[in-house]
This record gives structure tokens, sequence and C-alpha cells, in this order.
């Protein structure tokens, strides 16, 4: 440890990291080796997820939804019974940004990937986004560990490869810099990660753009925002207030799950629970299912198709199909599901309001609801701009109402706590 190193750590602050231009070059290294192998994983499951649905004979017998789901969901919960498989309930996209790195299990890379896959192949409502972390840390554990690089310096590489692996995914060299800046504010190893997060996730997105993958940038087939008018102001902050309460409902679905399905002790009783409800609804309604990536394009493409209504309706029940993958012990995203919700409210309110601007009720309401779901602001404008490819006159009102959203909900949190404590407190309505 250097002198610099020594006086912060006396001090109590991260120490500054020294200059070490090796350690770079194995972070360019370890991010394109992580593109590479998470690409080939996710070209596995694209190959895969299309032969198992998205042939003539499954779509035109909704009956054969139970009949692929069961037994993948059967799958993960053999998966985390025997083989402690992960989950999204203890796998988060900020913990693979800037957690813990010291006790990635990079021997486990085996079991991780096959537990995602077979998550998805079951066709719930989550996204591959989920997984690609986990996969992208323990890659880069693993390279650390065979070229015996020192303990203190492999947290950079590991970031670097969490950076590669989202920023490709995202087709964005800038997503996980933003995301890691705002993580660093309370965890001290992102503040000496970013260079090397910087460097992953601009290699990550040079190698999936070379290998063909698709970007992101306007997958909601939005018109672009040419010009702000008065009502868009207004529409967009009361649509990012929307987002909040579509967020607090989330939570309360993921309470009712979490009750619902812990009933079950047994990790295999769980997982075949959670697939029985999405061979339901994959049967009654199949744009419900999967990730949502491809499904939200048909819904935006043909919004009355389905009427305000119904379309509020599909928006809950993404959410509680959401709620149900997670805590039944599959391994996936949120982001993808969410934005299919959030597209949903957002036409609902497009068909009652026919002066409204579609694109701008669908940035208000991801980043009302995104910003309480992830907590970082900087990342929820970065990420909304990037999929409705915002104009200024667009990214000044998603910066706006993030504004109004950092002003409003802490004030409704603190209300929501006192009416929770009255409730509590002997002789409130819980009392007796």
């Amino acid at each position: 440890m250097g002198e610099d190193e020594t006086r912060a750590a006396a001090d109590g602050a991260p120490a500054a990291p020294a200059f070490e231009p090796l350690l770079y070059v194995h972070a360019v290294v370890v991010s394109a080796l992580t593109a590479v192998v998470l690409m080939l994983w996710l070209a596995l499951f694209y190959a895969v997820e299309t032969a198992l649905w998205e042939n003539g004979f499954v779509e035109s017998n909704r009956w054969m939804f139970p009949v692929i789901c069961l037994p993948f969901s059967l799958a993960v919960g053999l998966l985390v019974k025997h083989l402690k498989a992960p989950t999204a309930m203890t796998e988060s996209l900020t913990d693979s940004i800037a957690g813990d790195t010291s006790r990635i299990e990079w021997r486990r890379f085996p079991v991780s990937a096959l537990q995602a896959l077979v998550s998805l192949f079951s066709g719930a409502a989550v996204g591959p986004e989920g997984g690609l972390g986990l996969l992208a840390s323990q890659v880069a554990a693993w390279y650390g560990h065979v070229l015996r690089i020192p303990a203190g310096r492999r947290p950079r590489l590991v970031y670097a490869g969490v950076a590669s692996a989202y920023n490709g995914l995202l087709q964005n060299p800038l997503f996980t810099g933003v995301l890691g800046v705002e993580l660093s504010e309370t965890k001290a190893a992102g503040r000496t990660s970013l260079p090397a997060n910087l460097i992953g996730g601009a290699v990550g997105y040079a190698v999936f753009l070379a290998l063909g993958m698709p970007s992101l940038a306007g997958i909601l087939g939005l018109e672009p925002v040419k010009h702000i008018r008065a009502l868009d102001v207004l529409l967009i902050l009361v649509t990012a207030l929307l987002g909040i309460a579509l967020a607090a409902v989330t939570a309360v679905l993921f309470k009712v799950a979490t009750r619902v399905l812990g009933r079950f002790r047994d990790d295999v009783g769980r997982a075949l629970a959670a697939g029985v409800v999405f061979s339901l609804a994959g049967a009654a309604a199949p744009i419900l299912m999967f990730s949502g990536e491809s499904q939200v394009q048909t819904v935006v493409e043909h919004p009355a198709r389905y009427g305000a209504a119904l379309l509020l309706v599909m928006a809950l029940a993404k959410l509680a199909l959401l709620a149900v993958a997670f805590r039944g012990g599959f391994l996936g995203g949120a982001i993808f599901p969410s934005i299919f919700a959030l597209v949903c409210v957002a036409l609902a309110l497009d068909l009652v309001l026919p002066a409204a601007d579609p694109t701008v009720l669908v940035a208000g309401m991801m980043v009302g609801f995104m910003v309480v779901m992830f907590r970082t602001p900087f990342m929820v404008i970065l990420l909304t701009a990037f999929m409705l490819e915002a104009s200024v006159d667009l990214l000044a009102l998603i910066v706006l109402a993030v504004a109004a959203v950092l002003i409003v909900s802490p004030l409704l949190q603190r209300a929501a706590a006192k009416r929770t404590a009255a409730a509590e407190a002997p002789g409130g309505r819980d009392a007796g």
C-alpha cells in the first residue's frame, strides 16, 4: 500500500487508486472477454426462445403454454433447492455495479447461466438483464483468479466486466458510468472503480455493436417530441406523480406475492406455484408474458385495439406477474417488464386525452416509477432519454420531471410512515 493509500485508510476515506496502466490493460481484456461470452449466452437464449415460443403451432395453440412453462418452472425450483442457484430475491443490478465483490463465486457460473436461461425459457415476466450482471461478475472474478491478480485490484475488473455487459445490452456506452457515479455516493468501491467502469462500458458497447447486437434506442417506436407545449409540462409532471403511485402499487404487489408464495416452504413447490400462475396468464393473454421487450411494440402499434381500461388491467397484471417471478425464485430483471406496464398506462391516458403526446406521457411514467424504484435519478434520465431518442426539448421535460419526483417523493414517504406509525400505535386501527 502506498503512502497516499495508507493516509487515506487512516483517515477512514477510500484510497485514491494508484496509476496502474497494466491493470487497465486487464480491464480492456476482461471487458472484451465478458462481452463475447455474454453475447454468446444471449445468442443461445434468443435462438432457443424463438424455437420454443415463436412458432406457428405454439402461437395458435395457447394450451401449449403450460406444457412448456411448467417443466422449466420445475427446473428453476430444482436448481434453487439442490444447487443453490441464484434468484432475483438475492441478486440486483445495483449490487453487481457497486456491491461487495469479495464473495463472487466464479465456479458457480454454469449454475447461474443455466438458472437465468431456464427462468427466461419458462415465459416468466422477467428480462434478460437480471442475470447479466451476475454472469459478468463471475467471468471477471474467474479472470482475476486465473491470472493471479491481487485481490485488492480485482473489484475494478469486476466493475469493468459488469459495465461491459450492461452497456453492450443497452447499446449505450455511458449507462453504467452514470449509474456507477450515483452508486459511488454510498459505495466506496464505486469511487475507485469508475475509470475501469468507463473503460469496460466502452469496450462492451463496441464489442456488442461489432457483433451486430441491435440497439434499444427508440425501441418503443414512439414519435419524437419536436417542440415543448405548456400542456406537455403539465402532463409530464402529472404522469411522473402517477409513476410514483404505480411504484407504490408495485410494492404492494410484491408484498402480496411474498406472503402468498412464502407459504410454500419448499423451493420446488414455490417455483411450480409461480409456473401455474404463468401458465394460466400465458394461456389467457400471451402478450403479458416474457420480458415485454417485443410485446410492448405490439401495444404501441395498436393501443386502440385494447382500449384504455384493458391497458390499465394489462399494466397491473404485468407488474403482478413480475412480483410472482421474483418471489417464486426465478432469475431475471425488472426493467423491461416495468417499461411494458408503464407504456400501457401512458397509452391508456393517451386514448382518453387526445391532445396529449404519448411520448411525453411515457417519459413521465418512466421517470416517476424508476426514480422511486431504483433511486438513481441520473441513470433514469439517461435511460429514458436513450430509449425514447429524446430531443433536447424532451430531455428538458425529463429533467424537470425528475426534479419534481425528487421533491415530492420524500414528502409522500414521510406521510406514509406517519400513517403506518399511527395505525400500529396503541389504540390505532390495528389495535385489538
